[in-house]
């Protein structure tokens, strides 16, 4: 992301958290690799080669991308330092503000087969818990451990952010018809509410939801499924990959909105991804 695109996104944001304040000790994070900052490349034995990294980190940086992530500018934002890979073991890496579960490749719904990444949401929040139990055992056991682990109430007070659903539905286009991906969208919906509710029951308060961008502008849909001109869109995107996002969208927004009203006592901040990045693809050269 180029910094004229940082700044559009940082503009859209205000409009979408008015009365949010960035002010976390810690952030927890689940995802794809949309905000995976290392976790499929440590938790498989994967490597990343150049292009990757080379615009800010100099060299892979475990993120499938040539910089930073959204995530990455978030944490700058919040004066918080880069989040690690829960699954990197390597450099000493600190917790002490957040941790990052996302893993490239991941999806709401279990695993198949097929699947590119076997860290699914399920996983990923099977793995936060594993890392608070851990977080509060090392800490019950000994302070040495303080600085490189979030405190006990960080877990109440962080911010949980996520970023998903991307592969379940382009995925889901190689094997089934427009239709049976559009009726597996409260499928995926439901398995993403039930870890949310985990969550919440852990003591999670604040969730920072963003929705899926337009998955008919990604170049590997477009050379798969956009070789008939007639399937693409003003932008030059994938036609039915855009509606199935924007019907995912929907539903999300419906859910998250649900949510907040179940959950009166949390905070959940819904953010149109769909949109900042439409807006990105429509005015590229404005953007740089």
């Amino acid at each position: 992301m180029n910094q004229n695109a940082l700044l559009l996104f940082i503009l859209c944001i205000p409009y979408v958290t008015y009365g949010i304040e960035f002010n976390y000790p810690a952030v927890f994070n689940f995802g794809d690799s949309n905000s995976d900052t290392g976790d499929l490349v440590a938790g498989v034995g994967d490597h990343l080669d150049p292009p990757n990294g080379q615009t800010y980190f100099k060299g892979p940086s475990g993120r499938f991308c040539d910089g930073r992530l959204i995530v990455d500018f978030l944490m700058d934002a919040m004066d918080l330092p880069f989040l690690n890979a829960y699954l990197e073991a390597l450099g000493v890496p600190s917790f002490r503000k957040g941790c990052n579960f996302a893993a490239a490749g991941s999806t709401v719904l279990p695993p198949t087969q097929y699947s590119v990444s076997p860290f699914s949401f399920g996983i990923q929040v099977a793995q936060f818990f594993r890392f608070k139990s851990r977080v509060l055992q090392l800490q019950a056991k000994s302070k040495r451990f303080n600085k490189y682990l979030p405190d006990e109430d960080y877990f109440s007070t962080g911010l949980y952010m996520f970023d998903i659903g991307q592969n379940d539905l382009a995925g889901a286009f190689y094997s089934k018809s427009f239709d049976q991906v559009v009726a597996s969208i409260p499928f995926v919906l439901a398995e993403f509410e039930t870890g949310i509710k985990k969550l919440y029951d852990q003591g999670a308060r604040n969730f920072w939801v963003h929705n899926t961008g337009p998955l008919g502008c990604l170049p590997q849909n477009i050379a798969k499924f956009g070789t008939d001109p007639s399937k693409l869109d003003s932008l030059g995107c994938v036609s039915a990959h855009n509606q199935a996002a924007n019907l995912f969208n929907i539903q999300l927004h419906v859910l998250v909105t649900k949510m907040q009203a179940q959950y009166s006592d949390a905070n959940f901040t819904h953010i149109d991804i769909f949109t900042i990045k439409s807006n990105l693809i429509a005015n590229y050269s404005k953007y740089g």
